[in-house]
């Protein structure tokens, strides 16, 4: 019995389920793809944004602990498409954790943080042993 099966489709299709079970981690950090952040050092801050676009800031927890800074949430998924059948999902829905290992002391008991049209800024300011240091030079 002979089988009609055209291999590199086969091997596509394989690609695209692997692909489905990593779909939300990043390979080269291993964290997780949402949401995406950019991290910000301006000498006196690190400063972290968070796009989060659809998720209140109740559904936001936000932790600092021996360096690291994580960012938790749950974002649900819109009431008007809950009796439809997905088509294509691009946009996650559910609970996320992004963790970030910062490259710096910082002050824990000033960290701030700010929540503004879809966009979470953490502002944490760095501990005075670790900003930089401005020497005065006298004049003789």
């Amino acid at each position: 019995m002979l089988w009609n099966v055209d291999l590199w489709s086969e091997m596509e299709r394989f690609r695209r389920e692997i692909d489905g079970f990593f779909k939300n981690i990043d390979r080269s950090t291993g964290a997780t793809t949402y949401p995406l952040v950019n991290v910000y050092d301006n000498k006196e801050d690190i400063v972290v944004t968070a796009e989060l676009p659809g998720v209140t800031k109740e559904k936001v927890t936000i932790t600092y602990a021996d360096g690291v800074l994580t960012i938790k949430g749950d974002l649900e998924p819109l009431k008007s498409v809950k009796n439809m059948s997905v088509v294509r999902q691009e946009r996650s829905v559910g609970k996320f954790e992004k963790t970030l290992r910062l490259p710096t002391k910082v002050d824990q008991n000033k960290i701030s943080a700010s929540f503004n049209n879809g966009i979470l800024t953490i502002t944490l300011p760095k501990t005075e042993e670790v900003r930089p240091k401005t020497i005065a030079i006298e004049a003789k």
